[in-house]
C-alpha cells in the first residue's frame, strides 16, 4: 500500500511538472522580458555554426497524436493528424508549400474542448504528390479538403486558414457553406484583385544583418552549406524578424527550419497562379470580390500590425469590406504567426468564437458561390469567336493576358496557339507576339496531329517567314520559306482566316526573292 502511494505521489509530481513546463513554454513565448524586433539586437556570429540541433518533429513528441492517411479524388492520398475532443476544427497551413508542422504545437493547447485536424495538402508533407502537375489547383485542394471532412465523418466542422490557407478556406466556404459552421481566417491572401502588398521584411533587419543573410544564402546555392545550416545560421543573424514579433525560441526555429517547408516539384509555381499578389497579371487567378456580402456563417479575421511581409492599413480594409459580417480582431504585438507571438489573447479569443460558431443557428446556403477559372484555352476560343465584334481595349487586354498565360504554362491546344496567332494577324502589330505563337502551334501540330503537319505544314512556315521578314530578319525568314518549299506538294491553302493569300509553290517562290510586305 505504501509502495502504490509512492508510485502515485511521483506520477503526480511528474504530471505536475510537464503541465508547469507546457505552460512555461508558452508563457515565455509572449514574455515582456523576451527580445522583439523594436529592440533591434544584432548579434551576428563571428563563425558560422555547422554543428545544427535537430530536434525531433512535434508530430513525435505530442502524446495521444492520432495519425492516419485518407484516399481522395484524382488518385490524391493526403496525411492527417488529430488530438483532442469537441467541436472539430480543420487547420489549413501556409504557404503554398508548408506542411501541416506550420501550426504545431501551438494549437495543441485547445485540445481539451476542441477536435483539432491537421494535414498536408496534396503536393505538400507526408500525402501523395502528382508528377503530371494536373491537380495541383486550388480547386482541386478544395474538393481534397471535403475529400477529407467525408472520411472523418463529419457533418460540418470550422474551417482556420492562415495566410495562403485563408484563400483555400474561402474558397472552401464559398463551395460547400453547408459545411461549414464557422471560418476563421489568419492574416489571410484576400483574393482580391488588389491585393498588392508591399512588404516591409527588411525594416527591422540591420543592413550587417543583411549582408550575412545573404552571404549565408549565397554559400548554401554553392553548396557550402544544407538547408538546415543555411536556416540555423540566417536565424542566428537576425533572419527571424521578418516574420516574427518576438524572437523565436530556438528549437522552434529550428523545427520549422526543418519540417515545415515541403512542396513536391512544381506544386509552388502551379498553386501560385490562383493569387493576385502572385500573379496579378494572369486569367487564372481567383477573384472572391462581392463572394460573402450575404455570408453569415460566424467569420473572425485576424490580423497582425506588424505582419510586415503582409499586412497594411489598405489590404486589411478591403478584407474588412469583403467579408461586411465578420469580426476582425487587430494583434499589436504579432508577426505573421500571430499564434506564436500572442498566443495567451489568440487562444482565448477562439475558445469565445468556437463556442459562438457551435450555437449560431444557420437556416439558409449563402449564395455567390466561387467561379472557377476557366481554362486558357477556352478563353481563348471564347475570345476568337468575339472578333467580328466591336474592337474592346478589355478584351485585348485579356487577350495578351491569355497569351502571357500560355507561354508560361504552355498547356494550350494547337487550335488554340492557331487563334492567338490569327489575332495578333488581324491588328498587323505585335509581330514577335504572332511569330511565337505561330513556333509553339508548330510544336504542338508536330506532336498532337502529325499528319496535318505533314500537308499543311508549309503554310505556317510560310506565315512564320512573314513575320520574320516584318520584323526584320532576313536570314531567318529565307530558312522558313526554304522549308515550306520542301514540304509543299503543289499545294494551295490560306491557313489563316481573313487574308486572301493563297500561299504555293510560286508564291515562296517569289519570297525567296523578296521580303514579305503588307499591302
Amino acid at each position: 500500500m505504501q509502495n502504490q502511494k509512492k508510485f502515485f505521489m511521483v506520477i503526480t509530481a511528474a504530471a505536475a511538472v510537464l503541465v508547469l513546463a507546457f505552460l512555461g513554454y508558452f508563457w515565455l513565448r509572449e514574455s515582456p522580458e523576451r527580445e522583439t524586433i523594436f529592440d533591434r539586437v544584432v548579434s551576428i556570429p563571428k563563425e558560422l555554426v555547422l554543428n545544427v540541433p535537430f530536434p525531433q518533429p512535434w508530430c513525435d513528441e505530442l502524446p495521444g497524436l492520432k495519425k492516419g492517411f485518407v484516399d481522395v479524388a484524382n488518385g490524391g492520398k493526403l496525411y492527417y493528424e488529430e488530438e483532442g475532443n469537441g467541436i472539430p476544427v480543420v487547420l489549413i497551413n501556409v504557404g503554398p508549400g508548408l506542411s501541416h508542422q506550420f501550426f504545431h504545437s501551438y494549437f495543441s493547447q485547445l485540445k481539451d474542448s476542441v477536435r483539432i485536424i491537421y494535414y498536408d495538402q496534396r503536393g505538400t508533407g507526408k500525402s501523395s504528390a502528382d508528377a503530371t502537375g494536373k491537380t495541383y489547383t486550388v480547386q482541386q485542394a478544395v474538393e481534397d479538403l471535403d475529400g477529407l471532412r467525408a472520411v472523418l465523418q463529419i457533418d460540418r466542422w470550422v474551417v482556420l486558414g492562415w495566410s495562403y490557407g485563408g484563400l483555400l478556406a474561402q474558397c472552401y466556404a464559398l463551395t460547400y457553406p453547408e459545411r461549414v459552421m464557422g471560418l476563421i481566417l489568419g492574416a489571410a491572401e484576400t483574393g482580391l484583385p488588389s491585393n498588392v502588398t508591399n512588404s516591409r521584411e527588411q525594416l527591422f533587419i540591420s543592413q550587417a544583418e543583411q549582408g550575412a543573410i545573404k552571404n549565408i544564402s549565397t554559400m548554401a546555392q554553392e553548396g557550402k552549406l544544407t538547408p538546415a545550416q543555411k536556416c540555423y545560421n540566417q536565424y542566428l543573424s537576425g533572419d527571424w524578424k521578418r516574420l516574427s514579433y518576438y524572437k523565436p525560441l530556438l528549437d522552434e526555429s529550428m523545427r520549422a527550419c526543418l519540417y515545415d517547408w515541403s512542396p513536391a516539384p512544381g506544386f509552388v509555381e502551379l498553386i501560385s497562379k490562383a493569387l493576385y499578389s502572385r500573379s496579378p497579371e494572369s486569367v487564372q487567378t481567383i477573384n472572391l470580390q462581392d463572394k460573402f456580402a450575404d455570408f453569415e456563417i460566424p467569420t473572425l479575421i485576424l490580423e497582425a500590425r506588424w505582419d510586415l511581409s503582409w499586412w497594411d492599413p489598405k489590404r486589411a480594409e478591403a478584407m474588412r469590406k469583403n467579408h461586411p459580417h465578420a469580426q476582425v480582431e487587430m494583434f499589436e504585438k504579432s508577426g505573421h504567426k500571430i499564434f506564436a507571438d500572442e498566443p495567451g489573447k489568440l487562444f482565448d479569443l477562439l475558445r469565445k468564437f468556437l463556442h459562438k460558431a457551435e450555437t449560431t443557428q444557420i437556416t439558409y446556403k449563402p449564395g455567390n458561390r466561387i467561379e472557377w477559372p476557366a481554362p486558357v484555352s477556352d478563353l481563348v476560343r471564347k475570345l476568337a469567336l468575339a472578333k467580328s465584334m466591336p474592337k474592346n481595349a478589355d478584351q485585348e487586354k485579356l487577350f495578351l493576358a491569355c497569351y502571357d498565360e500560355a507561354l508560361r504554362d504552355n498547356a494550350i491546344d494547337d487550335h488554340a496557339w492557331g487563334r492567338i496567332a490569327n489575332h495578333f494577324l488581324q491588328s498587323k502589330s505585335n509581330f514577335d507576339k504572332c511569330l511565337t505563337a505561330l513556333q509553339r502551334l508548330e510544336v504542338s501540330k508536330k506532336k498532337l496531329d502529325p499528319e496535318t503537319w505533314q500537308t499543311l505544314g508549309y503554310c505556317v512556315k510560310a506565315w512564320q517567314g512573314h513575320m520574320l521578314d516584318l520584323l526584320g530578319q532576313r536570314a531567318e525568314a529565307l530558312e522558313c520559306y526554304r522549308e515550306a518549299l520542301k514540304t509543299n506538294n503543289g499545294q494551295s491553302d490560306n491557313c489563316f482566316s481573313g487574308f486572301m493569300l493563297q500561299i504555293d509553290k510560286k508564291w515562296l517562290e517569289d519570297r525567296l526573292k523578296t521580303p514579305f510586305k503588307w499591302d
